[in-house]
């Protein structure tokens, strides 16, 4: 035997989500109810509430692996609410990493975010990937190595910002002994990718080099000006 699934016009007016979110908090609510509320409205056809139930029926983790196309194969599903559906995905994705409400507005915030990902053993390339906020969407160690060797080619560094669509790259290396004084590679390094991340319509925000003595910008050094 299976219950029989109300429409939202045979939910009583103070228990339909809307109402129930004013007087209860969302937490009360299931997760077609919360989804209810997003939508506002169901479809031709199709009331609020059984639209929901169709959608979370697939499961989460199955709904964030589906494009537009996919989603929009859901009847009922039209392709503003798949929209709004792939928002509401990629929002709670965002919030449930370990950046997601990390902004990066100056030097000093790239530089306190940073100390604690570098090994201070060992020399290497770090890039952030920011969203058109600042937000850090992700990081990524690009480069291991010596001196001469921790620099490499600005196809590594942009690739995931291509992947990801974000607005900017970030990058730093450290110094892990003496001071963080750019050498001439350093900014021949900063120049180039400047000049890809350009082609390629991103922005390059800084290059930082940090050690145990602090950091510089080369932005704040006036070479990416």
């Amino acid at each position: 035997m299976r219950y029989r699934y109300r429409s939202i016009k045979e939910i009583p007016e103070e228990h339909r989500p809307r109402e129930k979110l004013r007087k209860l908090g969302a937490r009360a609510l299931s997760d077609e109810e919360l989804l209810a509320v997003i939508f506002g409205s169901g479809t031709k056809g199709v009331d609020v509430m059984s639209l929901s139930k169709r959608v979370v029926k697939h499961g989460w983790q199955k709904l964030e692996e589906m494009d537009l196309s996919e989603l929009t194969s859901i009847k009922g599903l039209g392709l503003v609410k798949a929209m709004q559906l792939k928002a509401l995905l990629e929002l709670s994705r965002r919030m449930r990493g370990s950046y997601g409400g990390v902004k990066i507005l100056s030097p000093e915030d790239a530089y306190e975010f940073l100390k604690k990902l570098f090994d201070d053993r060992k020399e290497s390339l770090i890039a952030l990937y920011l969203d058109l906020s600042h937000r850090v969407r992700h990081t990524e160690t690009i480069a291991v190595g010596a001196l001469n060797r921790v620099h490499t080619s600005p196809k590594e560094v942009l690739r995931p910002a291509v992947e990801l669509s974000v607005y900017g790259v970030l990058i730093a290396h450290n110094h892990p002994q003496g001071y963080p004084e750019p050498s001439q590679e350093d900014i021949l390094f900063t120049e180039r990718l400047k000049r890809a991340c350009e082609i390629l319509g991103f922005e390059l925000i800084d290059h930082l080099i940090v050690s145990p003595e602090g950091y510089v910008s080369l932005r704040e050094e006036g070479h990416l000006d």
